[in-house]
């Protein structure tokens, strides 16, 4: 029986996965499939992604055969091969973590590098049309895009954002996704989003970040996540919303029976 259990249960409700793993240490319960488990999410969202498909590893095999199991190891290894939906689905998991913690400033330093993801990929997708797109690729890298925008269009705009725009109005024009996500993300509220970002301690400045600042911007935060999901659909992207509600009712399922695991389940 594990103390403390509906303390966890709350904790991993929030995505506080580094909480929970305090309190399963307290008890030495952390080398069970729960504490494996919890450990895997909690480098997970923070992009530790090799770390925690090695805590996945050491999971029991009847939790190893667990179906979600089965699906969180799949997006892992798809995370460090740079694949983009894995990327853009854990970039949007990552958006609703940010804002269930109330941790206004990292999300907004989500939302930007959420953003710029977008530009690159569409960047590549029109400049390397037959090649697969990876994020981990030299080609994401930002002197390389640059590189490319001013020897081959004659841009010279040193933000990668804004040059990546600016060859999307001058060079897709007949592009009605590109153009259309562009205009997405190139919104007054998104601007003065990014602003905001660019003026707290991730950005340039020491500039504090508020709920009610995002309110008065862009209204519910979770209406910047249902402008980049529309943008990924206009992409032909699919997404998987549910990573992390999938794991944690596995996690809670087996706090609940004692740390054993269910392959039926």
């Amino acid at each position: 029986m594990i103390d403390n259990a509906a303390v966890i249960h709350k904790l991993i409700e929030r995505y506080d996965y580094g909480g929970a793993h305090d309190l399963l240490l307290a008890q030495s319960l952390e080398d069970t499939d729960p504490g494996h488990l919890i450990n895997s999410c909690r480098y997970a969202v923070n992009f530790d992604f090799e770390r925690s498909l090695r805590y996945l590893n050491q999971l029991s095999p009847e939790t190893r055969q667990h179906k979600t199991v089965e699906k969180t190891r799949r997006h892992l290894l798809g995370l460090i091969r740079g694949e983009p939906e894995a990327i853009f689905s854990e970039l949007m998991e990552n958006l609703k973590i940010q804002i269930v913690g109330e941790e206004y400033i990292d999300f907004l330093g989500r939302v930007y590098r959420f953003k710029e993801a977008l530009y690159k990929y569409m960047f590549l997708l029109a400049v390397k049309p037959d090649r697969k797109i990876y994020f981990v690729n030299d080609m994401m890298v930002k002197r390389n895009i640059l590189r490319i925008l001013k020897k081959q269009y004659k841009i010279y705009n040193n933000n990668t954002i804004y040059g990546i725009a600016s060859f999307i109005q001058k060079y897709q024009k007949h592009n009605e996704p590109f153009l259309k996500i562009d205009r997405i993300l190139s919104t007054n509220k998104m601007e003065e989003l990014i602003d905001l970002r660019h003026s707290s301690i991730i950005g340039h400045g020491f500039k504090g970040v508020s709920e009610e600042d995002i309110y008065r911007i862009y209204g519910n935060p979770y209406h910047v996540l249902d402008d980049y999901e529309e943008c990924l659909e206009r992409l032909k992207l699919r997404i998987d919303k549910y990573k992390y509600a999938r794991l944690n009712e596995l996690i809670c399922h087996l706090i609940d029976n004692g740390g054993d695991g269910d392959s039926d389940d």
